[in-house]
């Protein structure tokens, strides 16, 4: 089919291989629930595709945008429609950019998306009845810093594979009410959760499911208040959005109508007039979007051109059905029969006309529009939901269930995903972790034991002015949020971790003092176990053996004291440039901690059955090719900033977010996989635990305290970040994990009876476990660990890398 071909073609020279790997990918999978053509898309770049050139993008125009989703419509539809949701956000994010609006953060996004291959889904409109399609779906209650986001979005695109959110919130407005803002999150944040929607397997791989938000955190700056136009109309940020989404989404389908329109035509069958007449028809729907795709293009985007191409959906929507049924009918009952796809198709074109807006809601507008009375004019009625007040804010009661419809005759058709008011530029949180962010779990495959390091490039010093550090004002001893003491943050059996939201605590230095770890860490974390673990405790004479299991003990208990050590090293720096004794004090103890780290873990390789004198030389040659890819690069771009430049607040910032904020979810995660094979290991990893979401709650409260009251050192902390996070991206963090896992799962494997139904959290065993499914558990953790603390320190911007 010659257009169709023409989008193929078009398609394959924006992204390179994308249709081919789709086309491996049997159409089973390719729409059932899994995401398994996400990687294919993002492989291929995909989501850089109408980012312009300037930012990193593809720079595809809007007539181009309709050719290339058009096509992948053709071969995916849950895809074409899944990714229409993050097209949209990323083209109204360059229109905001090069406004008069922008705040200078968005270069940086949209950088981000095209370096780092992120997806953005929607958390505007639901698609239930009586809502408004501009109505918040969120609340948003102001606290000390920013807003707590209560709500929930069913149907939510890209709900298990996205990396950005974006939703709309009701906000108290400067002169009493309420009015709708705008913002984007990181999915990684604590309180973003995903719940069962989407029923039907039709477009079930656009990952429709519920996502809700409870008591999510969100800086200040990243919540934007929006603006109607003269009359209710839409913003411009808005206009553009939705004829970005009308056109996109309608090309989803297009593509879907062209793959039965295509077969009929090369089957053959049916009178020659009736061919003509059949690809006539669908071409009506091909050059409406692309008639109004080229105005877009020309600069036509006001609210008018918003009219129009709501006609060109609403006529091409008609000629999509029309299309689609005379090809069924014309391959005949037998095809219908015999191929899945043929009718799966036809449930799938269906759906076109549940995208809001329908056509009763704008029907009036568009009558004045035609007639000259005025204006288009596409506001929302609906009223906002109402702020909650700033009392202890509750999980958003569950909407009641759809009624099911009667069983269809034909396959179903589910509500579409909904047409999303498109978002205002907000600083993104993206959380990086030991692999790819948010995407895939990092392939594992056997891993020499012993290998050269891969070359670093360590980002530069920033030749930049270092604000003086302050004193820390007095605190509570309680956390406010959690209701947890500083003392309980200590003690062994109440102590929360980082996989039950440990990551949201907040200890001071002055909370965490010398008196306070004297009174509480020798006791009440270690409970008098110098070496870290209860004496009635035994590891297995198995680990003393040759193999597997012992192969990734050992060489993660040597470099965990390898780790250690350095990390003491390198805190005496940070005490030494401490600015007043509270905090001096504090870190003499993290000292003190590290320190005791590296010595219990030495201790354990005695116990794996290595003398005393060989404990070293074992280190040594154990560590060395993780040495130097992993903890060389990091000293060498750290030891300057703390060392040379005596910056107390970029060590604690290194310290905190580099160094703590990546490993300790992986170092938890350890103790709970080998709680049930080697119980000292488990119980050391325990305590170290708890000392690690000390040290990050008491250096987040510092880094959070100096920006408030040096706001103007906040850029130079931002950066200082990113450059960090540069560098982590391109140690192999995840190469050494991946060899420790497939060693461990390996190693298990005549050990499952002892290992038994012991669940390494909640609901799954271990020994069901695979090294993907751990390694990606880490990696979700270290995410949201991440991203919650620098979303509290106010810092959220810098995970814009």
């Amino acid at each position: 089919m010659r257009s169709l071909d023409q989008a193929r073609a078009l398609c394959e020279s924006y992204l390179p291989g994308l249709l081919d790997g789709l086309s491996k990918v049997p159409f089973e999978q390719r729409e059932a629930s899994g995401a398994a053509t996400l990687p294919v898309f993002r492989a291929s770049g995909g989501p850089s595709l109408v980012i312009p050139k300037d930012y990193g993008g593809l720079g595809a125009s809007p007539l181009d945008a309709v050719r290339v989703t058009r096509a992948i419509g053709a071969h995916a539809p849950s895809l074409a429609v899944a990714t229409t949701m993050h097209h949209f956000s990323v083209a109204t994010l360059f229109t905001f950019a090069e406004s008069i609006k922008n705040s200078g953060m968005e270069w940086a996004l949209l950088e981000a998306i095209t370096s780092r291959n992120l997806l953005v889904s929607s958390g505007f409109a639901e698609g239930r009845p009586a809502q408004g399609i501009l109505s918040p779906t969120m609340t948003a209650t102001p606290v000390d810093g920013g807003y707590r986001i209560n709500g929930s979005k069913r149907p939510c695109s890209l709900s298990h594979s996205m990396d950005l959110l974006t939703a709309s919130v009701a906000v108290p407005a400067p002169q009493g009410g309420q009015q709708t803002a705008f913002l984007l999150m990181p999915a990684t944040l604590r309180g973003i959760t995903r719940h069962p929607f989407w029923g039907s397997s039709v477009l079930a791989g656009a990952e429709s499911d519920e996502v809700r938000l409870t008591d999510v955190f969100i800086e200040e700056e990243l919540v934007i208040p929006t603006e109607n136009g003269p009359d209710g109309m839409l913003d411009d940020l808005q206009t553009v959005g939705f004829i970005w989404f009308e056109l996109l989404i309608t090309a989803s389908y297009l593509g879907m109508a062209s793959t039965l329109v295509e077969r009929a035509l090369a089957d053959g069958r049916g009178a020659v007039t009736d061919r003509a007449a059949l690809g006539t028809r669908l071409e009506t729907a091909t050059q409406l979007l692309e008639g109004a795709a080229r105005a877009m293009q020309a600069g036509d985007t006001d609210n008018d051109a918003l009219a129009r191409v709501l006609m060109a959906r609403y006529g091409a929507q008609d000629a999509i059905t029309d299309a689609t049924g005379r090809a069924v009918e014309m391959l005949g009952g037998m095809s219908f029969i015999r191929s899945p796809e043929v009718a799966y198709l036809l449930a799938a074109c269906q759906c076109v006309a549940f995208h809001p807006p329908s056509r009763a809601s704008v029907a009036a507008p568009l009558v004045d529009y035609l007639d000259g009375t005025r204006p288009f004019v596409m506001n929302d009625s609906a009223p906002a939901p109402a702020a909650q007040p700033p009392a202890t804010t509750q999980a958003p009661a569950t909407p009641p269930a759809p009624t099911a419809p009667p069983a269809p005759q034909a396959p179903a058709t589910p509500p579409a995903p909904t047409a999303p008011v498109p978002p205002a530029v907000v600083a993104p949180a993206v959380a990086p972790a030991v692999g790819p962010s948010s995407g895939p779990a990092p392939t594992l495959a056997a891993a020499p034991r012993a290998a050269d390091a891969a070359p670093v490039t360590v980002p530069g010093p920033r030749a930049q002015p270092v604000i003086t550090y302050g004193p820390q004002p007095a605190a509570p001893r309680t956390d406010e949020r959690s209701g947890m003491t500083a003392d309980d943050a200590a003690d062994w059996d109440q102590a929360s971790s980082l996989f039950d939201g440990a990551e949201g605590i907040r200890l001071t230095a002055r909370d965490c003092d010398l008196r306070y770890w004297f009174a509480n860490v020798p006791q009440r974390t270690l409970r008098g176990n110098i070496l870290g673990y209860s004496p009635e405790l035994v590891t297995p004479d198995f680990l003393r053996e040759p193999g597997p299991l012992r192969d990734a003990l050992v060489q993660e208990v040597a470099f965990r004291a390898l780790a250690e050590e350095r990390a003491a090293r390198a805190i005496g720096y940070i005490v030494a440039c401490a600015p007043d004794s509270t905090t001096a004090e504090f870190y003499a103890t993290q000292l003190m901690d590290e320190t005791r780290h590296a010595m219990i873990f030495r201790n354990h390789l005695r116990t794996l059955g290595i003398d005393e004198q060989d404990v070293a030389t074992v280190i040594a040659r154990q560590t060395a090719h993780d040495k130097a890819g992993i903890l060389d690069p990091l000293e060498e771009y750290g030891m300057p900033i703390v060392r040379d430049r005596q910056d107390f607040l970029g060590g604690v910032v290194l310290l905190t977010i580099l160094v703590e904020g990546f490993l300790a979810p992986s170092f938890e995660l350890s103790e709970r996989k080998w709680r049930p094979i080697d119980p000292r290991m488990a119980d050391m990893e325990k305590g170290a635990a708890i000392d690690e979401v000390r040290h990050l709650a008491v250096g987040t409260s510092i880094i959070r305290e100096h920006v408030q009251r040096h706001p103007d050192d906040k850029e130079r902390l931002v950066e200082l970040i990113r450059d960090g996070m540069r560098l982590w991206e391109q140690l192999p963090v995840s190469d050494q994990l991946t060899r420790w896992e497939n060693w461990f799962q390996e190693g298990i494997a005549p050990h499952l009876d002892t290992i038994g139904d012991y669940e390494v959290w909640d609901g799954r065993r271990l020994v069901d476990t695979t090294p993907e499914e751990r390694l990606q558990k880490a990696v979700e953790i270290t995410s949201i660990v991440h991203s919650t603390r620098l979303t509290d320190m106010g810092l959220g911007r810098a995970l814009i890398y």
